[in-house]
């Protein structure tokens, strides 16, 4: 008896699939498969004997075919819906938190981020995760650079409570030059709520007293953003120095 939940039908069934799979992976590269092939392949090395095609389909078909909720998903969640066992489930959480790795090597400290592109890519990666609205500074020196970026604070699904204080506390720790805002709206809108402005220009007033340039307030919502200085609503006092 084995503890494999799954119905998979054998590999007989589709004799050398995986062989030409394999074929084309090294022929022309992971890029051109679909999702599901993708996840067909990964499977392979849980379940080495057996067609894991069926399964692949139904692993995404359970998250709406959004790799994002894929990805994030709980181990106990992987098994309660999609069946699988242990070994499987924890198999995509430590890929999770691979490319969650990697994507913190991509953004190392002293990384340029002088563009709202820039500063969207890297919100979203700080954000995109998160299932509760939180709100991050990113510190940076006076050539755009990143110092770090400081969590202040973390709320609920809805709202969360930002520190003034606590900003400039981050701003004085790190002895930015500039900074970046950015927060989550895990509802869904990526548009500024007339809270986000109200306190992104507290923030731009208190800061600029201590000639310390905002530059950007990032919206984050899945792994989409949007920038508020691309939308001219960030307006400092004067210009950087």
């Amino acid at each position: 008896m084995t503890d494999n939940k799954n119905d998979i039908k054998p590999a007989a069934v589709h004799s050398g699939h995986r062989k030409r799979m394999k074929e084309r992976f090294f022929k022309s590269g992971a890029v051109n498969f679909a999702d599901h092939e993708l996840i067909e392949m990964l499977l392979y090395n849980t379940f080495p004997r057996q067609d894991t095609n069926e399964l692949a389909h139904k692993i995404l078909n359970e998250y709406d075919n959004n790799l994002c909720m894929l990805i994030e998903a709980d181990p106990a969640d992987l098994m309660f819906r999609c069946g699988l066992n242990e070994n499987t489930a924890m198999f995509f959480s430590i890929i999770a938190e691979l490319l969650r790795r990697y994507s913190a090597e991509r953004y190392k400290k002293r990384t340029l981020i002088d563009s709202s592109d820039l500063a969207g890519n890297y919100a979203v990666y700080l954000l995109s995760h998160e299932k509760r609205e939180c709100f991050y500074v990113m510190c940076l020196d006076a050539q755009s650079r990143l110092i770090n970026s400081v969590l202040i604070s973390k709320g609920t699904v809805a709202e969360t409570q930002v520190y003034i204080r606590n900003v400039c506390e981050a701003v004085i720790k790190f002895n930015a030059r500039s900074i970046i805002l950015a927060h989550n709206h895990p509802g869904g809108s990526l548009m500024p709520s007339v809270s986000d402005i109200e306190t992104t220009v507290s923030i731009i007033k208190m800061l600029n007293m201590i000639d310390v340039y905002v530059a950007d307030h990032i919206i984050v919502s899945g792994d989409k953003y949007s920038s508020m200085s691309d939308k001219g609503l960030i307006k400092n006092a004067k210009a950087q120095t």
